[in-house]
């Protein structure tokens, strides 16, 4: 088991978070999707390939996924041993758009369990991490999920599919997923980046947040988070959040009962 230095990561992707602002405030906005795209890869893998090399450097040991955007590999354990998962941009549109609502997303896997987590804001500097079975952190100060117990008092959130015309049983998931939660939440959100809003799940902001699709490296940065902070989260059905897990609901234990049963509800 490799010792690792949190506090060498904080820095890295701290410096890693201000070439991104930097960057996102000289973007010239998109004029066409295509640009969009092409912009988004040019960050992503300035960011991505930044990280990946120091932490190379300082961990030649520990192996690195590549299957950021290969939902079919995320279904499965990729290593044995350890590995670090990435997300350098999570937020693309909002990061290209010149929008503040993006995060950095790393998690270190060791013997097919989350055991490190950080999910940066660079907008805000907030620096979210994870340890397994050792709480979870706003720069360096404890969190813990929110205390709410009804729904009719709750701010959810929620995230749509990136790609609504391929997913389509996603895209109809959420679409009903609205009709059922919309009406009985004090009010339900869509902040753009998952790790964010899974980590604000994780400190109180919110009190809630669902997703349908099977995107778990999108997810399990900020899943970390939202258990180590007392929280529970589970696929979409309620089942343990684990590989090729459909979906994700995270929540303290009482509200996320609650939103498991009206989430149920829109599958009959």
């Amino acid at each position: 088991m490799t010792s690792i230095d949190v506090d060498f990561c904080k820095k890295l992707l701290k410096a890693v978070g201000t070439g991104l602002n930097e960057k996102c405030k000289r973007e010239e906005r998109s004029s066409s999707v295509t640009d969009l795209f092409n912009q988004f890869e040019l960050s992503n893998d300035w960011a991505t390939n930044q990280i990946k090399v120091a932490m190379a450097e300082k961990y030649p040991n520990i192996h690195w996924s590549d299957s950021e955007f290969e939902t079919q590999n995320q279904q499965k354990v990729e290593f044995q041993g350890e590995y670090w998962i990435c997300d350098a941009i999570d937020g693309a549109v909002q990061f290209l758009q010149g929008i503040y609502s993006y995060t950095i997303s790393l998690c270190l896997v060791r013997d097919g369990q989350p055991a490190l987590s950080f999910v940066y804001d660079p907008s805000h500097d907030e620096l979210f991490h994870a340890v397994a079975g050792e709480g979870a952190f706003l720069n360096g100060k404890r969190i813990s999920v929110a205390t709410k117990e009804k729904l009719e008092e709750a701010i959810v959130s929620t995230t749509p599919p990136s790609f609504p015309t391929k997913e389509i049983e996603s895209t109809n998931l959420t679409l009903k997923g609205f009709g059922q939660i919309i009406p009985r939440a004090f009010a339900v959100r869509m902040l753009g980046s998952v790790s964010l809003q899974l980590a604000y799940t994780a400190c109180g902001r919110l009190d809630g947040y669902y997703e349908f699709g099977d995107e778990f490296y999108n997810w399990i940065a900020g899943a970390l988070l939202v258990q180590e902070a007392g929280g529970v989260v589970s696929d979409r059905e309620g089942n343990s959040f684990r590989w090729g897990a459909s979906g994700i609901i995270a929540s303290n234990p009482v509200l996320h009962q609650k939103m498991k049963e009206e989430l149920h509800a829109i599958y009959f």
